[in-house]
C-alpha cells in the first residue's frame, strides 16, 4: 500500500528541482542570445568612421584648409595624409596604403575612391569631395581607382561572404573531431583538402554565381584557403587537445568575436574604436582584408594579413602535434609482432597436459619416449 504513496511523494519533491533547472537554462539560454545579439548588432549599430585613412595632394593642401574643413564637418572620422602629387596620391591608394583621396589643382579637384577597399568607405569620401567641391565652388570630377564590378555595383557578394567564411573554417574541424575522435593525422589531412576544396567552391560563387570578383580568380582562391586553414586548423586543433569544451570555447570565440569584428562588411575603421584594429588579428579579420587585396589591388597590401593567417595556422597546426604526441604517437609506431606460444607436437603431448584430458593417458620411458598407458 505504501509503494504508490512513496512514489507520488518522490516525484513530487522532484519537481521544483526541476523547476530550478528549467529555470536555469532559461536564463542561460537568455544571455547566450543577448551576447549574440550583442555580438552581431553592436559592430552595425555604433558603427562610424574612426581615424579612417585617406591623402590629399597638391599645393593647396599643404595650407591645411582642406584638413580643416574635414575635421569640422567629422571630427575623429579622418587621418589626413598629405601627398606631393596625384601621382604619389594614386600609388598610395593602390597600394592600399589609405582607403581614397583628393587631388587638389588649380583648375578643379579630383575625387579617387577604391571602392573595392570599402564601398562604405568611398561613399562617405565622395559626399565629403560633393561637400568640399560646394564649399570652393571648385569643379570635382571621380575616378574609381578600385571599381567594384557591374554585376556587383555595391560590393554585396563580399559582405555576405563572411558568415559563410567562418563556418568553412568552423564546420570541418567540428565534424571531424566527432567523427574521428582518435586518428588526428586524418583529420589534419581531411582538413587541408578540405580548405581548398571550399576556397575553389567560394571564389567559384563569388565570381560565376555573384558576379563580385572578375579578376585574379587563382589569387583569390589561394587566399581563401589559407583564411579557411587559419580558422579550421586553430580549432581542429582545440579539439583534438582539449575535446568538446576545446571545440565549444573556439567555435564561440569565432562566431561571437572573430565575424562581427572582421570588418569585411564595411572596414576596420567603422567599427568600435580599438576593436577593428583587433579584429584584424583574428583569422576572420585577416581573410577579409586579403579577400579584398586579392579580389580589387592585385594582392597589394596583403602582407600584414597573410602573416596574420599564417601564424594562426602555425599554432593549430602545434596544437594538433601536442594532441598527437600525448595519444602516444601511435600514428609513428609500426606494431611489434608477438610471439606465439610454444605448442609441443601433436605426438607428444606435453605430461603437464595429460592428467586434464579425458581419455588415455601417456608415460614417459627412461629413453625419453612416449608411451600410451
Amino acid at each position: 500500500m505504501t509503494g504508490p504513496r512513496n512514489s507520488h511523494h518522490a516525484a513530487a519533491a522532484k519537481e521544483p528541482i526541476a523547476v530550478v533547472h528549467a529555470a536555469g537554462l532559461v536564463a542561460a539560454l537568455t544571455v547566450g542570445l543577448a551576447i549574440l545579439f550583442i555580438a552581431f548588432g553592436l559592430p552595425a549599430a555604433k558603427s562610424r568612421p574612426h581615424e579612417v585613412p585617406i591623402g590629399i595632394s597638391g599645393p593647396q593642401a599643404a595650407n591645411g584648409q582642406f584638413a580643416g574643413m574635414l575635421e569640422q564637418n567629422a571630427p575623429g572620422a579622418f587621418a589626413v595624409t598629405y601627398y606631393p602629387g596625384e601621382a604619389a596620391l594614386r600609388t598610395a591608394i593602390r597600394d592600399r596604403d589609405v582607403y581614397g583621396g583628393i587631388a587638389i589643382a588649380p583648375d578643379g579637384l579630383t575625387l579617387l575612391p577604391a571602392s573595392g577597399g570599402s564601398p562604405m568607405v568611398a561613399q562617405m569620401l565622395t559626399q565629403m569631395g560633393s561637400g568640399i567641391a560646394q564649399h570652393t565652388g571648385m569643379p570635382m570630377q571621380t575616378e574609381d581607382l578600385a571599381p567594384l564590378p557591374q554585376d556587383d555595383p555595391r560590393g554585396t557578394g563580399l559582405a555576405a561572404s563572411a558568415l559563410p567564411l567562418a563556418l568553412a573554417g568552423l564546420l570541418p574541424a567540428v565534424v571531424l573531431v566527432i567523427v574521428f575522435p582518435s586518428q588526428v593525422w586524418l583529420r589534419f589531412g581531411a582538413t587541408v583538402v578540405f580548405a581548398g576544396v571550399a576556397a575553389l567552391t567560394i571564389a567559384g560563387v563569388l565570381r560565376y554565381v555573384f558576379g563580385s570578383i572578375e579578376t585574379n580568380f587563382w589569387g583569390v582562391t589561394a587566399g581563401l584557403a589559407l583564411g579557411v586553414l587559419a580558422t579550421a586548423l586553430t580549432l581542429l586543433g582545440l579539439g583534438s587537445l582539449f575535446g568538446r569544451v576545446g571545440l565549444g570555447l573556439g567555435a564561440a570565440a569565432v562566431m561571437l568575436l572573430a565575424n562581427p569584428l572582421s570588418g569585411l562588411a564595411s572596414a576596420p575603421e567603422m567599427l568600435p574604436k580599438g576593436w577593428g584594429a583587433f579584429g584584424q588579428l583574428l583569422p576572420q579579420g585577416g581573410t577579409g582584408t586579403l579577400l579584398r587585396s586579392t579580389a580589387y589591388f592585385d594582392g597589394a597590401g596583403a602582407t600584414t594579413a597573410i602573416l596574420v593567417l599564417t601564424c594562426w595556422s602555425l599554432v593549430g597546426i602545434a596544437l594538433i602535434l601536442v594532441a598527437a604526441l600525448r595519444q602516444g604517437g601511435a600514428q609513428w609506431r609500426r606494431p611489434t609482432a608477438s610471439r606465439s606460444p610454444m605448442v609441443p607436437p601433436a605426438s607428444a603431448p606435453s605430461t603437464a597436459t595429460a592428467p586434464a584430458l579425458a581419455g588415455p593417458t601417456y608415460f614417459r620411458d627412461n629413453r625419453g619416449e612416449f608411451h600410451r598407458g
